[in-house]
């Protein structure tokens, strides 16, 4: 599965679009948790995606295989924008459900302020 920074579900603006392409996606169906290698840029990142945060990024919440890979390029997009969690010196970074609802309201705000 590759991508070149599109947002999904329409969570993005244009202010936190930035370039990536995802190299491998994959749900651990025993502990539903996600893990995507993601390249940005230069930088090669480890995206490790709570359970917690899978059944945040949408409603009604669903911790399947389908829901993490619709909403791939939205757990890359709150890495780009800095909410994630790093874990072992930046290399691995952890998405929570808090990182979720943080990048949620970062986006509503910013929506708002564009239609001022």
């Amino acid at each position: 599965m590759a991508s070149s920074g599109s947002c999904d579900a329409g969570f993005c603006s244009k202010e936190m679009k930035v370039q990536h392409n995802v190299i491998t996606a994959s749900l651990n169906a025993r502990d539903k948790s996600g893990r995507i290698n993601v390249r940005f840029g230069a930088d090669m990142k480890t995206v490790v995606v709570s359970r917690r945060a899978l059944l945040s990024v949408a409603s009604p919440p669903r911790a399947t295989e389908v829901r993490f890979l619709q909403h791939v390029d939205a757990f890359c997009e709150i890495v780009a924008s800095g909410l994630g969690s790093k874990k072992s010196g930046g290399d691995v970074v952890l998405v929570t459900a808090n990182d979720v609802r943080r990048w949620r309201r970062a986006w509503q705000s910013s929506e708002v302020a564009a239609g001022m």
